[in-house]
């Protein structure tokens, strides 16, 4: 810094043992940080420290705080919250942990459409007779089928034939009419004479299915399907909205209390999707309770971004959504317990009552305190940080006025970059068009298998469901393993996805002589295969975008991204209505879209997340530096005596 003669003085580091540590976990170089805008709108890569520009600082702010002029300089060139809590300990485990948590309820509102509207089977449902009609005994209920449904003749010609419940015959109400209109209603039904008359659609429909769910009590059935996949548009709406309300949100009020926030109107939200009555209020507050879940982990991401560092929060990061694929597997077992959906509304809705009672366990953002000047609050925080990891002897004396220089450094800090310089660079173009539609590709077929497994039957979606959750979590840790060690990760998971991608599209080679459990195992192993290299690619996604472009964009480039992503997430679940044109549609669609962006990802290029380790220096030579054992007889021998 360009200071004047009066603040050229001796630095006594001894003073301070936290701010003197040399060397990071790993062996790395002391970082150096300045305050950074914490309300960034999703866990994004990490720097593999605490480094972020070093901007001169002007005399004015801090010349108006009594600090000691010692301190200064050095707290303009040292991090001082990442050398207190460090790059990871036992205070980040337990804070990391009760984050992911929030995780698990989100996923749970988010897949519950799966056992909420199950897939009608066939004969769950048929046309309502007219209200003016008596009850019709069971014995005539199948007759009421028989005369009022088409019969549709299978394509091939030979003898199978299928009941249209959507459709009845026009004059099949005139004739059931005037069967009721007879003294002798007890008679056996007389079947009258069908002759070609018109077909209409059916506008009432009665259910007989053994689970009541909002299928059976909205009338979502034939050309009403398509609502189905509409409730599922109002909660992608709802988590779009959230993620962006959550941003705002942090520029005036903590990330713990939007967390507590979230939490609370999640509960109140979620009870009541289950009890309203009406379609319109059911999809209403189903995007208030996306919203909720995205105040939650969003602002949980905040916090954890903010106290880990280094590789262990490249981990991190990766491993938040292992928490998502959990819920998705802890699912079918909390809709076991449940008779219909509103009750299963309810059950995943209290259990956040737990993440309330374990809130008081999660810090506040250190660095979101600093930067707002609550420099006691943030001291109180690191006090208890280093407690709990064993370093608090390592306390500089006089941490309050650090931080309060820290705080005053914050506000003098540079304007952030505009969203138009992403595209500004060596091929930053390239980049950022690469990666918006990489995005939007792969959050839509994330979401879009997830909820394709009920094309397969609901005899097996329990099972279907757990086996997607596992599989999941599966590509995350492929994912996080070319995160840690491969320098060409955008290029193996785009290649690994063209050929899950191809993998799933042969579903339409399955025999038709295959039917039953056999069936159901292969289809989902074609959709499983590319539900892997989906969840690979996710997780680069989620940890490295952030790398192809400097550390000063890094907020506004994962904002964009995932921004752009969500709005395009909208469209997933009409995707999977596309199964009206055919069972198998929906998947191949999500597949050919996977393999497009197996293409797109490999235009990618980005350096290694983490740095490669380096070999310990040695004066030996080479061939004595293999772990073989070498003697004097072994030596003689290599050198031809």
């Amino acid at each position: 810094s360009n200071f004047s003669d009066k603040y050229k003085i001796t630095i006594k580091m001894a003073d301070y043992p936290l701010l003197n540590s040399g060397a990071s976990v790993g062996g790395a170089a002391s970082p150096t940080t300045q305050c950074r805008d914490t309300s960034s709108f999703e866990p994004v890569a990490p720097a593999p420290s605490h480094n972020i520009p070093y901007h001169p600082r002007r005399k004015s702010l801090i010349d108006e705080i009594d600090v000691p002029t010692e301190n200064v300089d050095m707290v303009d060139k040292v991090d001082i919250v990442g050398k207190i809590v460090g790059d990871w300990g036992c205070w980040q485990l337990r804070t990391v942990l009760l984050i992911f948590l929030c995780k698990i309820p989100s996923s749970w509102f988010m897949a519950c459409i799966i056992f909420t509207a199950p897939a009608p089977r066939h004969g769950d449902f048929f046309c309502k007779p007219p209200p003016h009609i008596p009850v019709l005994p069971e014995v005539n209920k199948t007759a009421w089928i028989k005369i009022s449904h088409p019969v549709i003749m299978d394509s091939a010609g030979d003898q199978e034939i299928s009941i249209d419940f959507c459709n009845v015959y026009d004059d099949a109400l005139q004739h059931v009419t005037k069967y009721f209109n007879r003294s002798d209603v007890s008679s056996p039904w007389i079947e009258p004479d069908r002759n070609d008359t018109n077909i209409i659609p059916c506008d009432n429909f009665q259910h007989h299915s053994d689970y009541q769910s909002i299928i059976t009590d909205f009338d979502l059935v034939c050309s009403r399907d398509i609502l189905v996949a509409t409730t599922q548009f109002f909660h992608l709406f709802g988590v779009l909205w959230g993620g962006i309300i959550t941003t705002q949100l942090l520029v005036h009020f903590s990330p713990r209390r939007v967390m507590l926030a979230g939490m609370l109107s999640q509960i109140i939200c979620g009870n009541l999707t289950g009890l309203v009555t009406s379609y319109g209020l059911h999809v209403f507050f189903r995007c208030l309770s996306a919203i909720t879940c995205g105040l939650m982990y969003t602002a949980g991401a905040v916090i954890f971004s903010d106290i880990t560092a280094g590789k262990y929060k490249t981990i991190v990061c990766t491993m938040f959504e292992q928490f998502w694929s959990i819920g998705v597997i802890l699912l079918p077992g909390m809709a076991s317990f449940v008779n219909n959906w509103s009750q299963l509304y309810m059950a995943i809705s209290f259990p956040t009552f737990i993440l309330v009672i374990l809130h008081r366990w999660i810090p506040d953002s250190p660095r979101w305190l600093i930067a707002r000047n609550r420099v006691s609050e943030a001291k109180e925080i690191l006090e208890e940080a280093a407690r709990i990891n064993g370093k608090k002897n390592g306390l500089p004396r006089d941490l309050e006025h650090l931080l309060q220089v820290q705080a005053a450094s914050c506000l003098e800090g540079p304007p952030p970059p505009n969203w138009w310089s992403l595209w500004e660079g060596h091929r930053a173009k390239r980049h950022m068009i690469c990666v918006h539609l990489i995005w939007s590709i792969y959050i839509v077929t994330y979401y879009g298998m997830l909820l394709n497994i009920r094309i397969f039957g609901r005899e097996h979606l329990e099972a279907n469901t757990i086996v997607a959750g596992c599989c999941e979590i599966l590509g995350t840790f492929i994912g996080l393993y070319l995160i840690l060690n491969s320098e060409r990760k955008w290029l193996w998971t785009g290649i690994w996805n063209a050929v899950a991608g191809l993998a799933a599209c042969t579903i339409w080679l399955i025999p038709p002589s295959v039917q039953g459990t056999e069936r159901v195992v292969l289809e989902m192993a074609t959709a499983m295969i590319t539900k892997t290299a989906i969840s690979t690619t996710l997780s680069i996604l989620t940890t490295c975008t952030t790398e192809l472009v400097s550390a000063d964009k890094r907020r506004i480039c994962a904002f964009s991204t995932i921004v752009w992503a969500r709005v395009w997430l909208l469209t997933a679940p009409f995707i999977g209505a596309t199964t009206i044109f055919g069972k198998y549609v929906g998947q191949t669609a999500l597949s050919s879209m996977s393999i497009v962006g197996g293409f797109l990802t490999m235009f990618i290029s980005s350096p290694r997340t983490l740095p490669a380790r380096k070999k310990k220096p040695t004066n030996l030579p080479p061939e004595l530096t293999t772990p073989e054992v070498w003697t004097v007889k072994s030596h003689q021998e290599k050198a031809g005596v």
